[in-house]
């Protein structure tokens, strides 16, 4: 291949030659023409020959050249270039390590050498590219199948980086909670002294991290910070929600404080709007916590403390404001639809009837949107009475014909809940626009991301309290709540009250008693919320398989082949805690649709809401749930009791 060139050059000035000498013969031309004619030719085959020969060696040259300049940069790359090359073999000990790799690790044993190379490559597969040899800190590249790794020193890099973090600003917003509630007919000295101990004891915390802050009323203080300050009050788990709780204990004083926390590096404005959001969602979930969020997009809050029983610190004031912003929203928006929770209990059943009485005092066209074959013993036994009254029947709608009935403009009303992954529909969820939410749960971290109102109050005993006094301010001699109504907001607080025997307050007693003059039925309510005897037996067979965590705390389980509505768990549960030294009960069974729930009760001593939401569900201090999915009843109690010791742990800490 490498003479064809020379080749055809050769048969060129062959047949140039030929056709010079046939020209010389034929032609009148001198025989000294001739000689000159031929020997001009082999002069200029000569010199042609001479440049493709030159050429030739030029071409090896700048070969010869490019390989050495190759061979060089290989070289610098594994001798003198700062990337830590490491080679293994099939036995996953070192084969080759050039000199930017340590020596410690050069001289590590056979042993250590697997060790190291294990772990690379258990880091790899969960996709981690970080590794710490010493007090060096590599990035690194690795190519499994070559068996070669690549670690790049970052430690500058970190360092810098971890400063700037360190620098971050944080904006806080300290709330008193029940700051209102505690200086209520108290005089002017007890309200000073009550100033001064709040002030101490705050004032004393924040000067222990040397950060600056500013109290500016009576019941707020704002506070800024570096991210390192915030880092070591998360290390000490804001030990001021206990120590405050506990000094105001010894005097007799009911007082918590809570916090909404934000940082990054947005602006100020955005990282202040952030911290006043999280104060919000401290005091929706009850108070005596703190809410940390960073205020970039996408980052879910962190929650602390929360370790005591929210205090009532709704007014009639707000329930006031409540019901006059419902009806602003009333008035602006098409028809309502209304709709509960999956596998709806007696509370999301009566609330949602109260707001459809809200609803047309207002003349508003409204549907209660239920899933009649998503149900329990409690709600079908309610429904078949339902059945027979035809006001109430009209006003319930699947949720396949409320898709087809719902217009732009329509206002979906959420009630006992506020996860948008628990309605009846999820689909039908997203088509509103225009929603407003009223629940008594704690807020999580799943919710609406816009609503129109939002009333969550979790120091009321259930949603059907709030629903009824929303009723009471707008009720009057033409607009007159049905016993039927009534009856079933009361059954709703009865049962999450456990027959008025936990989480009630004054107001609770008061708005049971407005039910009973509009006519609420006390024997039907006891009627929808009877246990018949399968029931009864289902909950003695799962009492009998409860196991001790600790001389207060039991689980009990069903098996992955029975299964359990919902109440049942929820008796089962109640059942346990009314046993005497029992602090805390928890029930795994797997649901009618095959999803695993757990019931979680609690006699206040232990917050049951934190360690349900560790599994992803919530609830309130004394009472919580949660659902796994793709989860069999083991996996479920080995969740459960890593949740609750490390509950229990947190607790101790504090």
């Amino acid at each position: 291949m490498k003479n064809k060139p020379q080749i055809k050059w050769s048969f060129f000035f062959l047949c140039l030659l030929l056709i010079q000498l046939a020209a010389i013969f034929l032609l009148p031309f001198t025989i000294l023409t001739a000689v000159i004619v031929i020997l001009i030719d082999l002069l200029l085959w000569i010199y042609t020959v001479f440049l493709r020969n030159r050429i030739e060696i030029s071409n090896q040259q700048k070969i010869q050249y490019a390989s050495h300049r190759a061979q060089e940069a290989l070289d610098y790359v594994s001798e003198d270039m700062p990337v830590g090359i490491i080679t293994w073999d099939e036995n996953n000990t070192f084969i080759w390590t050039n000199p930017a790799i340590t020596k410690s690790v050069q001289d590590l044993t056979k042993e250590d050498q697997q060790d190291m190379v294990n772990e690379l490559l258990q880091r790899a597969e969960k996709g981690k590219s970080i590794y710490k040899i010493g007090d060096i800190l590599y990035h690194f590249d690795l190519n499994h199948e070559k068996r070669v790794v690549y670690l790049i020193d970052i430690t500058k890099e970190y360092a810098l980086e971890n400063k700037e973090k360190q620098q971050q600003a944080v904006v806080g917003i300290l709330s008193v909670d029940n700051y209102d509630d505690v200086i209520d007919r108290r005089d002017d000295k007890e309200i000073s002294n009550l100033n001064s101990f709040i002030t101490t004891i705050i004032s004393d915390w924040m000067d222990s991290y040397q950060i600056f802050y500013k109290r500016v009323n009576a019941e707020r203080f704002f506070l800024f910070a570096r991210y390192d300050d915030l880092e070591r009050m998360i290390e000490n788990n804001f030990n001021l929600l206990e120590h405050i709780r506990v000094s105001a204990e010894k005097q007799e004083m009911l007082i918590t404080v809570s916090m909404g926390i934000s940082y990054g590096t947005e602006s100020l404005e955005v990282i202040g709007d952030e911290a006043q959001n999280n104060l919000d969602i401290a005091l929706v979930r009850g108070g005596d916590q703190v809410v940390v969020k960073n205020a970039g997009e996408g980052n879910k809050p962190v929650f602390y403390g929360g370790n005591s029983a929210s205090a009532a610190k709704r007014t009639r004031v707000r329930s006031r404001a409540m019901s006059t912003a419902l009806k602003n929203v009333f008035n602006q928006t098409g028809n309502v639809f209304v709709m509960g929770h999956r596998f709806p209990d007696m509370d999301a059943i009566g609330s949602a009837f109260g707001v459809a009485c809200l609803a047309r005092y207002h003349d508003k066209n409204v549907q209660i949107v239920i899933n009649e074959e998503e149900t329990i013993p409690d709600v079908e036994r309610c429904l078949e009475e339902i059945h027979q009254n035809g006001d109430l029947e009209d006003l319930l709608i699947s949720p396949e014909m409320a898709k087809k009935q719902r217009k732009p403009g329509d206002l979906l009303v959420m009630v006992d809940y506020h996860r948008p992954s628990l309605s009846i529909d999820q689909e039908l969820y997203e088509q509103f626009e225009n929603i407003v939410i009223i629940d008594h749960h704690r807020r999580g971290e799943e919710f609406p991301e816009k609503s129109l109102l939002t009333y969550i109050e979790s120091s009321a005993s259930s949603a059907s309290e709030l629903v009824t006094e929303l009723i009471q301010f707008e009720s009057n001699e033409r607009q007159k709540m049905s016993k039927m109504t009534a009856t079933l907001l009361l059954a709703g607080i009865t049962v999450d009250t456990k027959n008025f025997a936990v989480r009630t307050t004054a107001r609770t007693f008061d708005v049971a008693s407005y039910l009973k003059t509009c006519g609420a039925d006390a024997s039907l309510v006891q009627y929808l919320l009877s246990t018949d005897i399968q029931s009864y037996l289902e909950i003695s067979k799962l009492v009998g398989e409860s196991d001790y965590v600790r001389d207060d705390i039991v689980v009990a389980t069903g098996t992955d082949t029975q299964e359990y509505d919902s109440v049942t768990a929820a008796k089962t549960a109640d059942t346990l805690l009314s046993m005497v030294d029992i602090n805390a009960a928890f029930v795994i069974i797997k649901r009618t649709d095959g999803v695993i729930a757990i019931s979680a009760r609690s006699s206040g001593t232990i917050n049951v809401q934190i360690v349900m939401e560790a599994l992803g569900g919530g609830g309130h201090f004394t009472n919580a749930a949660t659902q796994l999915k793709d989860s069999s009843i083991a996996e479920a109690k080995e969740q459960l009791l890593e949740a609750i010791n490390k509950q229990l742990t947190e607790g101790t800490e504090e």
